[in-house]
């Protein structure tokens, strides 16, 4: 807790301006208002360009808050609730557009009289770590060719989801699709345009889903879509619509001809029983070799092939 020694907070700042700005945080106090009355010299810098000094301004003459609001929220609760907030908090510079990344520590300032007349704020620019760290997030998940998710993260999330649906008796379904003759595409057109066959479909198909569902690629031309709070028929009308709408788009480019790529489907739900994902895959799995198997550019589900 930081208690003045007196109610001026104006005076109290001047004692601590020659070493505030010589390190290397950011470092500010605002009043009850919100409005700065003290910013160390780094912090100061951030804005020379368009004002001699922050001191008297409030934080909306400063940033852009339409897609961040981190410094506004953790402020009301140093000064409404008395919180020592210690987060990250991203702001965007309103005169230049540029994002930063802070390790934020808020502490409320009191006064003799145990009121909260203000809140101290000390920043650390992580920008550069964040959005080192973000890009590694990243390169973990996702599959570089679609940006779908990868293999690994996609079974790290059905795992999940799978223990929610039997916590809660709730169905799960799941759609693994397949690039029908994908072998003849690469061999008559070669591999990059192969890639973009791969890239269209996935496109597609995650267009068609809906936000709370789940695509990932997990093979070569191997596909799939976990569905949430889903049965079984809801994931036919679903594979279906996916199928249809892939069946009727051409892919044109700088080669001969058109590409009319086709899609197997293999469709399973959570059932009684079902303790691990891989059971729920395994049908799908079987699904699809029945799809195949049957004539191609269709669904299947296990139980009704």
């Amino acid at each position: 807790m930081i208690i003045m020694k007196s109610d001026n907070l104006e005076k109290e700042l001047e004692l601590c301006q020659l070493f505030l700005n010589h390190i290397g945080t950011y470092v500010s106090v605002k009043d009850r208002n919100k409005k700065y009355l003290y910013a160390n010299r780094k912090l100061e810098d951030l804005f020379k360009e368009n004002y001699d000094s922050i001191v008297g301004y409030v934080d909306d003459d400063l940033f852009d808050f339409s897609n961040h609001s981190d410094v506004l929220d953790s402020d009301k609760r140093v000064l409404e609730f008395g919180d020592s907030i210690e987060k990250k908090e991203v702001n965007v510079i309103k005169s230049t557009g540029e994002k930063k990344v802070y390790l934020s520590s808020k502490q409320p300032i009191y006064n003799l009289q145990k009121e909260i007349v203000g809140v101290l704020s000390t920043s650390t620019d992580i920008t550069q770590i964040h959005f080192v760290q973000e890009q590694l997030e990243i390169e973990a998940t996702t599959d570089p060719l679609t940006g779908l998710f990868n293999r690994r993260f996609f079974f790290k999330l059905a795992d999940q989801f799978l223990s929610k649906s039997i916590r809660h008796n709730e169905p799960l379904s799941l759609i693994m699709l397949d690039i029908d003759l994908f072998k003849e595409i690469n061999d008559e057109y070669g591999h990059p345009i192969g890639d973009k066959v791969i890239q269209f479909v996935a496109n597609k198909a995650k267009s068609l889903i809906r936000k709370e569902d789940i695509i990932a690629r997990v093979g070569g031309e191997e596909y799939v879509v976990l569905l949430p709070n889903t049965n079984g028929q809801a994931a036919e009308f679903i594979a279906e619509k996916i199928r249809r709408a892939i069946d009727s788009e051409c892919i044109t480019g700088d080669w001969p001809g058109n590409i009319y790529p086709k899609i197997s489907l293999g469709i399973s739900t959570y059932t009684e029983g079902d303790c691990e994902f891989h059971e729920i895959y395994a049908r799908s799995d079987k699904a699809l070799y029945q799809a195949k198997f049957t004539g191609r550019n269709k669904s299947c589900m296990l139980e009704k092939c």
